[in-house]
């Protein structure tokens, strides 16, 4: 049965922070989205947990995955109408992998069904990162972790990891959203010109061959020329609040369409502003 949407519960965005991200961080977003109707659940992987993503992914690397149960529990638990996931660059991305892995691949029921039904859409936010293992960019991404002792021990951590590993592991990271046909949704990539972490030209790369592989209307895209990683909201709200909104209009019609959820017409209401000015986008 397709699910309907109650007046007693909203939709949900689940962000999914940065390395070295607080929960304080993600205010900015939590209160946008809070603004337009939607509930948020936080999680933030922990840094060891992505130094370890770097050379171990589904089905093996324990920390994401637990972490990943835990926001499926959740939204089993609260059951909202649908939701959208919200990542931010790698350590958002290695966590979405993991929640792909067990909605679509690893064959437990009790993390499928309705769960995977309500799912309508992801929004990818200076990411995903190519990443082969060198150091330089290692170091920009620890930037963000306010400690210098836990710098450091990361970067001591990192260093010793076989590069083969990661190399390979970077590979089959990169291949996964690269080719991902199972997850069917729509998918919302927001970088910069300038992000030293995300680089443009490999995530239009990506962009381009998603568009190929589940077709141009379901890809978003919007480049920001001289934002920093993960700073597209700080310095242009306004744009960015637009943006994010018709991409979220879009999913509605797509999960309505797709018959992943309906909408009574009393709860319509409640979601008119995200239809009435609806723009297709480029």
């Amino acid at each position: 049965m397709m699910p309907t949407m109650s007046l007693n519960k909203k939709p949900v965005i689940v962000l999914c922070g940065w390395l070295g991200c607080r929960p304080r961080n993600l205010r900015r977003f939590t209160e946008m989205y809070n603004r337009i109707g939607y509930d948020t659940i936080l999680q933030i992987g922990s840094p060891k947990s992505v130094i370890v993503a770097m050379s171990e992914g589904p089905p093996t690397s324990l920390d994401m995955k637990h972490l990943a149960i835990d926001i499926l529990k959740e939204l089993q638990a609260i059951q909202p109408p649908y939701y959208i996931f919200h990542v931010f660059s790698n350590n958002g991305c290695f966590l979405w992998e993991w929640i792909r892995y067990l909605l679509y691949e690893s064959g437990d029921i009790d993390m499928q069904g309705i769960v995977r039904q309500k799912l309508l859409g992801i929004i990818f936010d200076s990411s995903p990162a190519y990443y082969d293992g060198k150091i330089d960019m290692l170091q920009s991404a620890l930037q963000y972790v306010p400690s210098l002792i836990e710098r450091n021990d990361l970067l001591n951590m990192a260093t010793s990891l076989d590069p083969n590993v990661v190399e390979q592991r970077c590979h089959n990271f990169w291949n996964g959203l690269c080719n991902d046909t199972l997850t069917n949704i729509p998918e919302l990539y927001v970088y910069s010109q300038e992000d030293k972490l995300a680089s443009a030209n490999h995530v239009e790369k990506l962009i381009e061959h998603r568009k190929d592989l589940i077709g141009k209307r379901k890809i978003w895209k919007h480049k920001f020329i001289d934002s920093e990683h993960c700073g597209h909201l700080l310095k242009y709200p306004n744009e960015y609040n637009g943006l994010v909104q018709q991409f979220l209009s879009f999913c509605i019609r797509e999960g309505v369409d797709d018959k992943r959820v309906t909408i009574i017409p009393s709860t319509f209401l409640c979601y008119a502003r995200f239809t009435r000015n609806f723009i297709s986008h480029p």
